[in-house]
Parts: structure tokens; sequence; C-alpha cells
């Protein structure tokens, strides 16, 4: 459910929910009770259209009958209070939750395999400070077992991330090299790679980082995009 539909949906039912009138006023004078009986249809009206626009017809077919209210408004509002309006807030939480499994699907498809496979696990189980460090401990991983494929001594963090991209003698070239734009890149993502070692990795390490939902789906886009680099490289 979009958030604005949701939230205004919410507003009517809390609107009805606290509808509150004087049992005297209404049963013993027929002008507050018209008012009552208009004011209350009214409400009623503007949930019906929800209900139909969310094709909840089971609710809308509970209440539809209901208006326009006339004498009849101390039951029907005993109904809506304690039947309908639950119900409704109950199908509000279920559609809330089914967006947020929504998003993380599409979210985990456009991520790198090898940090859906060591992430994705810790994130739903809630441990989002772990889904971090184990993705930037993979990547770690990875370059220093290709530097020392590659004949280069054992590295790590930071050190080891200047070494592998460097731009004197890089084991890792992402572009030829040839041009300022290929050692701008080159140089671009030694340094965020190496900042990423030191500002995210190492700091989880020391158990400093205590990223929320949000913020983890931001690092684990970066952990992301810097796997998918290196797969490209050259």
């Amino acid at each position: 459910m979009p958030e604005l539909r949701s939230e205004t949906l919410t507003r009517i039912l809390d609107d009805i929910d606290g509808f509150e009138f004087s049992l005297d006023d209404y049963y013993d004078d027929a002008e507050p009770q018209g008012v009552i009986d208009s004011l209350l249809t009214g409400k009623v009206n503007s949930l019906i259209a929800y209900f139909d626009i969310l094709g909840w017809q089971v609710l809308k077919s509970q209440i539809v009958n209901m208006v326009p209210f006339h004498c009849d408004a101390v039951e029907s509002l005993d109904t809506l209070k304690n039947v309908i309006i639950p119900e409704a807030r109950r199908q509000i939480e279920l559609l809330n939750l089914e967006d947020i499994r929504n998003e993380d699907y599409y979210f985990w498809q456009n991520i790198h395999p090898k940090i859906v496979a060591l992430a994705k696990p810790r994130f739903d189980a809630g441990f989002y400070a772990d889904s971090v460090e184990s993705s930037f401990k993979e990547i770690n991983d990875i370059i220093k077992n290709i530097v020392i494929s590659n004949g280069g001594r054992e590295l790590d963090g930071s050190s080891l991330m200047t070494t592998a991209f460097s731009l004197a003698n890089p084991v890792i070239r992402l572009t030829p090299l040839i041009s300022d734009t290929d050692r701008n890149i080159q140089q671009g993502y030694m340094q965020i790679l190496s900042g990423a070692m030191v500002g995210i990795r190492n700091p989880k390490a020391h158990g400093n980082l205590l990223p929320d939902k949000r913020r983890t789906l931001h690092l684990l886009s970066l952990a992301s995009l810097l796997m998918y680099k290196i797969d490209e490289r050259l």
C-alpha cells in the first residue's frame, strides 16, 4: 500500500474510532440526531471508498448497507469500533509488511550474489552489523587472494588496497591506465576500497558500528558495487 494512502486510511479509522456523542442528545432530540447521522454517514462513506480502492470487498460489504444512518448510529458505531476498525487495522499491517518484503526482494535482486549469500541471512535475522562486516571481510579476502596468487605478500585492509590497486604497479587493473580518466578511476576505487576497510570494516570489527536497517542497505549497496567492480578487473 502506498505510504500516503495508508496514512490517509489510518486517519479515517482514527476519526471514526474517536467519534463520540451523548446518548441523551441522540435519543431525546431529533436535531442533534440528524447532525450526528449526517456526520457519521460522511465518515463511513469515506471508509467505504477506501475499502473499494483497496479491493477489501468483504469489509466493504459489512458496512455499505449501514449508510445513510437514520436513528441507528449507536449500534452501527459499536460495530465499526469493535469489528470493522480492528480488522481494517490488521489488514493495513499485513499490507505494510508485504510492502517491506517487496522492497527487500527488489533490493536483493540488484546486489552481487556473493554479498547476497553472506549478508542476506544475517540481515533477515536482524544482525545488520554482522551482514556489513561479513561483506567487507569477503571483499578484503578476495583481493588478498588475488594479490597472493600473483606473487604478492600477504597484506590486509587499507595497505592491501593501496598495494592491489596502486597506480604505479597495480596487481588489479580496473582500466587500461592509459588516459587521465583511466588513472582517476583506478585511484578513485583504490581510495574507496581503502576507506571502506578503515571506516566500515574495522569499526565493525571493533564493535563501534551499529547501523540501522536503512544504513545497512546503503553499506551493502556499496559492498555490492565494489564486488562487481572487482569482477570487471582487466
